[in-house]
């Protein structure tokens, strides 16, 4: 039976298309577009302009966590705005000093000072500047699979500035390095978790011994969505937070997606028992406002007091910012939405894990709460697409879903508010598209978005083989395999 939501209005006779084709001239397209304009959000669902309800397993940009116009979330916004919307960074208001102290109160013990912010990335960029200003560093240390942000240092050190001869990546910022990322399930070191005893720390400390005294932080994501949606091992990260420490760095958490109970607790790096040196939250905090904060613990802040430190933006500590992550905090904590993300993850990876006994193409399954991964099994010239083509059949059927840079994987990281019924139908649908692909249905060239300005943007990266669907990273880099032989020859 078609698992497909009722949507009223086939593509032939589209409003959205004719919204695209009246107006659609203006838009500076960076990026591809799906058909569907959407209109309103309902919970867990986008409404487009014909009406048609998709079901979205991500969340917005992985940060409406709430689901969308949530009424209470809705209402608190609508109250700030009212009373105050902005003042100058020469002042604060009640609400900021209030926000503050409940994001304190759920953060990990040791952090205790806040900064709000807007995006991921100037606060990343803002947590970078706050190391180097303690240390005396300037050394940055990342993984190899990382996501850091789209300003030009946290985007060097993010993986998918590794394209040879990029322009708009340049200048490079000095001392940037990267990590092995830990990537247990294909190791690039060819080792076996857990008797490796976490070697690709070990290689990845020795290749870069002779740095290691400049790095001012060593900055992680406790899941690495975007490289592939590993979960690093609890052993690794305690490893990589004990060695930083032990080499004079800072130790700088970024919860960008991972934040506010989607992996289970609070903040996914108490899962790992770790207190961090400063941690970052974006995406989640806002629950789609664009609202950001650095939280850094007594010593930090009084490290940064002592020397200081400033950091000026037109929109730090702005009252809307502070009131969408209060709400946040107030609907998640109201609502048990910690204790409901680990229930219903626990609830769509078995679902999902019924699925792979009946799809070759699922490769694996993979997840911590509504944090999960399925990778689907490529071969050949299929790795570049598949991920692609599966989103675009589920989207087809009224399900939204994203994929990784590298291999291909399907990131399944809905709102925190989903349902079992809401998970039942999505795993239908998925049922629907893996079918299709194994049946040899899903050609790239009808799936792609049929919109005056999209079709012909995404037909130039097909052909020119630019998706960024391209596999970026060999499995096993010899440079890392041979420095394992060699430190173990040494002892």
């Amino acid at each position: 039976m078609r698992q497909s939501i009722d949507n009223p209005k086939t593509r032939s006779n589209s409003r959205s298309l004719g919204l695209w084709q009246r107006h659609g001239e203006n838009l500076l397209l960076l990026q591809p577009f799906m058909d569907s304009v959407i209109v309103r959000g309902d919970g867990c669902y986008m409404v487009d302009a014909d009406g048609n309800r998709i079901l979205d397993l991500a969340a917005g940009q992985f940060c409406s966590i709430l689901g969308y116009s949530h009424p209470r979330f809705v209402k608190q916004l609508q109250h700030q705005i009212e009373e105050l919307l902005h003042i100058g960074d020469q002042y604060i208001s009640p609400g900021v000093l209030k926000a503050a102290s409940r994001l304190a109160g759920v953060a990990p013990a040791n952090l205790s000072k806040v900064v709000f912010l807007s995006t991921g990335s100037e606060a990343n960029e803002c947590a970078m500047r706050m190391a180097k200003t303690i240390t005396g560093r300037t050394g940055m240390l990342g993984f190899n699979r990382g996501y850091y942000g789209i300003s030009l240092a946290t985007r060097n050190l993010s993986s998918i500035s590794d394209h040879p001869g990029k322009t708009d990546f340049q200048p490079v910022p000095a001392h940037q390095d990267k990590l092995i990322t830990p990537t247990c399930h294909r190791c690039p070191i060819q080792q076996q978790y857990p008797s490796c005893s976490a070697a690709c720390l070990a290689v990845s400390l020795e290749l870069l011994s002779s740095h290691l005294e400049n790095v001012a932080a060593v900055i992680v994501e406790p899941v690495l969505s975007a490289g592939g949606m590993i979960f690093p091992p609890k052993d690794y990260l305690q490893k990589l937070y004990a060695a930083a420490h032990e080499f004079g760095a800072l130790f700088i958490v970024d919860e960008a997606q991972t934040g506010f109970g989607r992996c289970g607790e609070w903040f996914d790096i108490q899962n790992y028992e770790i207190e961090p040196d400063i941690m970052v939250i974006s995406k989640t905090g806002g629950n789609g406002y664009p609202a950001a904060a650095v939280i850094v613990s007594d010593s930090v802040a009084e490290k940064l007091e002592a020397a200081n430190f400033t950091h000026l933006s037109s929109h730090q500590n702005d009252p809307v910012a502070a009131a969408a992550v209060q709400a946040v905090i107030d609907i998640v904590e109201e609502q048990r939405l910690v204790e409901h993300s680990r229930e219903m993850g626990q609830y769509f990876m078995a679902a999902l894990r019924g699925l792979q006994e009946r799809h070759r193409l699922i490769k694996d399954i993979r997840g911590r709460g509504l944090m999960i991964g399925m990778e689907l099994l490529a071969e050949g010239s299929d790795i570049d697409t598949l991920a692609f083509r599966m989103a675009m059949l589920c989207e087809r059927m009224g399900l939204h879903i994203t994929f990784s840079y590298f291999e291909p994987v399907i990131r399944i990281i809905p709102p925190l508010i989903i349902s079992s019924k809401e998970i039942d139908l999505a795993v239908g649908i998925l049922d629907e598209a893996l079918r299709a692909l194994e049946n040899g249905s899903g050609k790239l060239s009808d799936l792609l978005p049929q919109n005056c300005r999209s079709g012909p943007f995404t037909r130039g990266m097909v052909s020119g083989s630019a998706l960024s669907l391209r596999r970026m990273w060999h499995t096993s880099p010899q440079q890392w395999v041979n420095k394992l032989k060699s430190l173990r020859w040494t002892k």
